[in-house]
């Protein structure tokens, strides 16, 4: 008997429409997925596998598509079915639109600004929150709010890149991380309670029925998993344990990826080189400081996922030491290819919308920007017209007021340092205009640098 899963036990339980990226995604994580959630049980494994199957429909989705007929929208989110009342006119509007928009259209009028409800609910009020927060992952979080709430649990930047949920991999190990989140669900999987389970997961018994059905041919699949038992604390001997140290063999050599660290050197090294190289490819792993976090994991995860590679998903530096090598080979090709994150034509071209879309700071920015630039040319425009008409008025009150002494007056220089540093409003002027032209340069700087990141693919 073991603690792992095969592609076969897998299909046995989600039936013949499991899709084999999801189905391998989760023959990679297991191991990782029995260390940290503790599926150390036949029970544990079968209760999480069931909750899996009922919100994937079996591993054959892995986010809603909004693809929909005019009657299922109805069926729904019709009217009397859902707090968006779509009417049968809107259903049948949204049904017509291409596949690759219906989507787009649906989850905004359900889940987003279209459905003032939900908006609040799911703290969806950005323009496009609803399809970017559609229901994703193997445990199925929909909205802003809940995303941002797996992704405390998980630690996961799953509201900076929502595209996490909807990745195999990712989708897996989101999932097998907010089961251990606080050890309820292995409790009540060890008491067989599926209610209690599907409470946990779902909020209440929506789907229960099927999956009683799943844990049913969970339990079947998995009769030889193994049932490892429960550790438990001893009292140390210090000495016994030193003895022990002492009797060890030397440690064998770290792997050839992994590099001794320079004391001077903050973090890995290993991983410090895959950061810069990631940002290179413009894949954004936050800070590059050679130190695991999720910024880090979501950078991994769409390169690996745009580069095609069968690879698990690390979830610490441990993991991440497993698969280096290979992340090495990987990038090294893709610098030879002189291969970047590829973007839609949209992205491209900085089509608006996506730019206000994926970096909603570049907004208040321009408005900023001409704000300052007007108010920087019109102050400009008055110490000109300040200096000009005071200076001509100046000079001539000072000539038809000593006319008569000018070649004799002994504090003519004086007089006219004293015009010279007292500094006159048009000096004002220029220096407030100084100020905004300087906010202007650093708020067209934020506009670029923002639409670059969207143009190039940095920012999801």
């Amino acid at each position: 008997m073991a603690q792992s899963i095969t592609a076969a036990q897998l299909k046995a339980i989600a039936g013949a429409g499991a899709r084999a990226d999801l189905v391998a995604a989760i023959v990679r994580g297991w191991p990782n997925a029995v260390a940290k959630a503790g599926l150390t049980t036949r029970l544990r494994a079968a209760h999480f596998l069931a909750q899996i199957m009922t919100e994937t429909g079996g591993l054959s989705i892995l986010e809603e598509s909004g693809a929909y007929r005019a009657a299922r929208i109805m069926e729904i989110f019709g009217v009397g079915k859902h707090s968006a009342a779509v009417t049968a006119a809107e259903a049948k509007r949204i049904a017509a639109l291409p596949v690759a928009q219906r989507g787009v259209v649906l989850f905004n009028r359900v889940y987003g600004t279209g459905n003032p409800r939900k908006m609040r609910e799911f703290n969806n009020t950005g323009p496009n929150d609803g399809w970017l927060y559609r229901g994703g992952g193997m445990m199925q979080a929909t909205g802003k709010s809940n995303y941002a709430k797996m992704a405390k649990k998980t630690g996961l930047p799953l509201v900076e890149h929502p595209e996490l949920l909807h990745q195999p991999d990712s989708a897996f190990m989101a999932a097998y991380l907010e089961w251990a989140q606080d050890g309820r669900c292995n409790t009540a999987a060890d008491r067989d309670d599926v209610v209690e389970v599907r409470r946990i997961i779902n909020g209440g018994r929506n789907g229960l029925a099927e999956c009683r059905k799943y844990l049913a041919k969970a339990k079947q699949a998995l009769a030889d998993y193994s049932a490892a038992p429960a550790a438990s604390f001893v009292a140390l001997d210090p000495a016994a344990d030193q003895a022990a140290v002492e009797d060890q063999p030397d440690p064998a050599p770290p792997p050839p990826n992994v590099q001794p660290l320079d004391p001077a050197a903050v973090g890995d090294p290993v991983l410090f080189d895959v950061q810069r190289r990631l940002k290179a490819r413009r894949y954004s792993p936050g800070m590059i400081d050679g130190r695991w976090g999720g910024a880090t994991a979501g950078a991994l995860s769409g390169f690996m996922n745009d580069r095609g590679l069968a690879l698990p998903l690390p979830t610490s530096l441990e993991t991440f030491h497993d698969i280096a090598d290979e992340l090495h080979g990987e990038l090294t090709e893709a610098e030879t290819e002189n291969w970047y994150r590829p973007v839609s034509e949209a992205r491209a071209a900085a089509d608006p919308k996506v730019v206000t879309q994926l970096a909603p700071e570049v907004v208040p920015a321009k408005r900023n920007f001409l704000t300052a630039l007007w108010g920087s040319i019109v102050a400009i425009a008055t110490a000109v017209w300040q200096w000009v008409s005071s200076t001509v008025s100046d000079a001539w009150d000072f000539f038809t007021d000593h006319r008569d002494i000018v070649d004799d007056h002994p504090g003519l220089v004086s007089t006219i340092w004293g015009h010279v540093t007292a500094l006159p409003v048009e000096v004002w002027w220029l220096l407030g205009a100084g100020g905004l032209a300087f906010i202007a340069y650093n708020s067209w700087r934020a506009i670029k640098t923002s639409t670059l990141s969207v143009q190039t693919g940095e920012r999801q």
